[in-house]
């Protein structure tokens, strides 16, 4: 469906093929090293995990970046400076007050550069898509919460728009947009021109569930990590239809907003 409303790009050499591997190694040995910084506590836990988080957000950026650009472009948009976007972000929410609003700058960055990123899904969406996009969210955001609550002894407790809005700045200009960025605008993309569907859908959606369990974030126990494959998977699946159908990231993104603030409603029960 897409791909009447999108140019036709021919087929790179490979999948994998044009990622800017000595920046993704170097942001590899930045979120590995914030870990070693976190353990040790050798600097204040906000730095590290701003710096863990930045390095692997803007590896992803860097990685939807190199893979959308316009082939021979004369101004491809460097996947450097996406992930720069991304770590500083990060930073800025971590050291500055009100510093939430710096995660607006990769989606800032994203929209000027746009035009010179064709393979990205930075279409405009039709509203209706958009709006069901919310709703999917809000469907599996609601059974979360339902099911957290009387399985895992987990309580619900609305927070403060001061509580709340930085957890949505965050997912808004980084979790999300990162993510369906790399994993639907540009690895979807590549993978359903070779494969049928369901193939393109399960190599993103193993992608995602590999990028959030790893995340230090997620409470790590069985039952939860149970559930966040469950859920996970069904969003995984339901935002690469959504890409399917629009040619866009931003249903599926809309669906991730919606989804993840459900979840940030969860409170561990004493």
């Amino acid at each position: 469906m897409y791909s009447i409303a999108r140019p036709c790009a021919p087929l790179p050499r490979a999948l994998l093929s044009d990622a800017p591997l000595p920046l993704l190694v170097t942001l590899g040995v930045l979120t590995a090293g914030a870990g070693i910084l976190a353990a040790t506590e050798i600097v204040p836990i906000a730095l590290a995990r701003a710096l863990g988080a930045g390095g692997a957000q803007g590896a992803l950026l860097a990685s939807a970046v190199a893979w959308a650009a316009a082939p021979n472009g004369e101004s491809r948009p460097a996947p450097a400076m996406a992930a720069l976007v991304v770590l500083a972000g990060a930073l800025g929410a971590a050291l500055v007050p009100f510093g939430e609003i710096a995660y607006l700058a990769a989606p800032l960055w994203l929209w000027r550069a746009r035009l010179r990123l064709p393979g990205l899904g930075l279409a405009r969406a039709r509203m209706g898509l958009v709006a069901a996009g919310a709703a999917f969210g809000a469907v599996l955001g609601v059974h979360l919460l339902v099911t957290a609550s009387l399985t895992l002894g987990y309580g619900v407790r609305m927070p403060t728009m001061t509580e709340l809005a930085p957890w949505l700045a965050y997912d808004a200009g980084a979790n999300v947009l990162t993510t369906e960025a790399c994993f639907r605008g540009a690895l979807f993309d590549r993978a359903h021109r070779r494969w049928p569907f369901a193939a393109a859908a399960a190599l993103v959606t193993a992608g995602c569930l590999a990028r959030y369990l790893v995340d230090p974030l997620l409470p790590h126990s069985v039952e939860v990590a149970a559930g966040a494959v469950f859920y996970l998977t069904l969003l995984s699946v339901g935002n690469c239809w959504l890409y399917w159908r629009s040619g866009s990231i931003v249903p599926g993104a809309a669906a991730a907003v919606v989804f993840f603030a459900a979840y940030r409603l969860l409170r561990e029960v004493p």
